[in-house]
């Protein structure tokens, strides 16, 4: 298999952590002032092809709703922050959840191999301007701290008033998660997620359906031993006919040699044997998420 594209890496990466990790941490150069999440996370369920967000391993993950929520409850946080130093911040609306795409035993939606090929469909760009662009230099000092400090040096304050090194949007996020994390049961969660998938492969009825897979794709001039061997192959340059022709063949003989519904039935009962062992952990991880969430449900209504 030829070396995946940087993209290609990240949806493959998804692919081992399960797309449900139980926790969203990190920053970026400047934290996010929307309240859309990225991909390698947890997504609605609503698509019969989703098939991550339907293992029981899910239930220790949150929603793209959810997560949408804590995003929002934050804003909020660093809004309060902010009056503290008289400036006004009005946090952006919430963009929709985008539709689950999953790619945990490779593509899986006819309609987005018809339309993408291999390709994540495009995310919508919300209309409004960004928050940034509503800010001025004072506001996105005190909101981003350190790194809206334009990389000077020296005592972060404004009128005199000290500013979190992280801003008050950083801070926000740190503090509002403090209480809610569960280090123990995040890692129990995302190595079951790991582990299950690596086993699945190893189970002769996965080994079964990917070798008749094979061989229909083989039926159409197509040479891969295993669904994610195209997904490394086409995720650069633009979408081609072939590569259409080839996701649009792809999905098919998932579909007729029950390749997905045998590899996530398979899976399924893996992580449902190692959540046994880790249960009482996994279930205070999600008790500390269910928290979380109604927390962040009234601070959103409390504005």
């Amino acid at each position: 298999m030829r070396r995946p594209a940087p993209t290609a890496l990240v949806l493959l990466c998804a692919v081992l952590a399960g797309c449900s990790a139980p926790e969203r941490s990190g920053q970026s150069a400047r934290p996010a002032p929307t309240a859309s999440a990225p991909a390698a996370s947890a997504a609605t369920p609503a698509a019969e092809s989703a098939y991550t967000f339907r293992l029981p391993m899910a239930r220790y993950s949150y929603t793209e709703a959810e997560y949408a929520l804590v995003q929002s409850a934050e804003h909020v946080l660093a809004k309060r922050c902010m009056a503290r130093y008289s400036l006004s911040y009005r946090p952006p609306a919430p963009a929709p959840p985008p539709p689950p795409v999953d790619r945990r035993y490779g593509l899986a939606e006819k309609s987005n191999a018809d339309r993408f090929g291999y390709r994540l469909p495009p995310v919508p760009t919300p209309s409004p301007a960004p928050a940034d662009e509503r800010l001025g230099a004072a506001e996105i000092l005190v909101l981003y701290g350190r790194q809206g400090a334009g990389g000077r040096d020296g005592k972060l304050e404004h009128h005199g008033k000290a500013i979190p090194e992280k801003g008050c949007l950083g801070q926000a996020m740190e503090d509002f998660r403090k209480g809610y994390e569960h280090p123990e049961g995040t890692d129990a969660a995302s190595r079951i997620a790991t582990r299950s998938h690596q086993e699945s492969l190893t189970d002769p009825k996965v080994r079964a359906a990917l070798g008749k897979w094979s061989a229909c794709m083989a039926e159409s001039g197509y040479s891969y031993a295993s669904p994610m061997e195209p997904l490394g192959k086409y995720l650069e340059g633009p979408v081609t006919a072939e590569e259409r022709a080839t996701a649009g063949t792809d999905v098919a003989c998932k579909r007729s040699t029950g390749l997905l519904e045998t590899w996530f039935g398979v899976e399924s009962e893996i992580q449902r044997r190692m959540i046994g062992p880790e249960a009482a952990v996994l279930e205070e991880l999600r008790d500390r998420h269910v928290r979380k969430v109604a927390a962040a449900r009234r601070i959103v209504a409390e504005g």
